[in-house]
């Protein structure tokens, strides 16, 4: 298994495809919170017949170690860290939810890293008070006995899937449970506070955002929804922003197909441009 080191200890990453040309950007895939770097699976193929794709596992997800305590802007360094020990000079930023906020934060702080983003189902605002107050809870439980079944069905799916998702793709969230309650505990509830309870908002920061930008989210996303992604969009000089309807916020898993006519073109134009 293929490690890396961080200032968040070590992160699981996977390979695939090479670059065209020696100055491509690399595609690095980044994940939500309670997922692994496996819900790119129906993405990473297309993109790795253009060139090189790098897809981590956050800190406490997936095969990467249980971190310290940290914030978003911590992770994103984390990854700058990273991007040093694999010789990923630029990228094409690939994040969905958590990933898209640290993809933010790393253009942010480490602007000469980043070619292009693409920012899916994501948030630059902080968490509302009463949702704060919600995670948190739901954060010390899973923390301590893991999630019950019902409490995940009731409270977290919907957040994830569409009502027809739940209903025809039952497998999607058998699947989701399985993962957010197979996962190191401490380690998931550091990020989740880290991601929906300590996240500071970034909007502003956005403004400087020189690189090409691609927006999309899921019309039916009831966590991070589309006035979200329009915030984004709006704020950054050179974003474009996609709407796909009928989805929710784990696009990827519930159409990569639908996903991907929207990403592929997008890199395709980096890479060619």
């Amino acid at each position: 298994m293929a490690y890396v080191r961080t200032r968040l200890g070590r992160l699981f990453f996977e390979e695939r495809g090479e670059k065209k040309r020696s100055g491509d950007p690399t595609i690095v895939l980044l994940h939500g919170l309670l997922f692994d770097g496996g819900m790119w699976r129906g993405q990473i193929e297309p993109l790795a017949a253009m060139g090189r794709v790098v897809v981590f596992d956050g800190p406490g997800h997936g095969k990467s170690e249980p971190p310290p305590r940290f914030t978003l802007e911590e992770h994103a360094d984390a990854l700058f860290d990273a991007f040093g020990e694999l010789g990923i000079d630029k990228a094409i930023l690939v994040g969905l939810s958590w990933g898209g906020m640290v993809s933010m934060r790393f253009v942010a702080q480490h602007p000469e890293k980043v070619a292009a983003m693409v920012l899916m189902d994501t948030s630059a605002d902080e968490e509302e008070l009463v949702k704060r107050v919600r995670y948190r809870a739901f954060i010390a439980m899973h923390r301590r006995v893991g999630l019950p079944r019902a409490l995940f069905d009731r409270q977290i799916a919907p957040l994830l899937f569409t009502d027809r998702t739940i209903c025809d793709k039952p497998e999607l969230v058998d699947a989701a449970f399985r993962r957010t309650n197979g996962f190191d505990r401490e380690g998931v509830a550091r990020a989740a506070l880290a991601v929906v309870v300590h996240r500071s908002g970034i909007l502003e920061k956005l403004r400087n955002v020189k690189v090409p930008t691609l927006v999309m989210v899921g019309r039916e996303d009831r966590s991070t929804p589309v006035a979200r992604a329009e915030a984004i969009a709006h704020a950054i000089p050179s974003a474009s922003l996609a709407v796909i309807e009928g989805l929710g916020h784990m696009a990827p898993l519930e159409d990569s197909g639908r996903v991907n006519d929207e990403l592929v073109p997008f890199v395709r134009r980096v890479l060619g441009g």
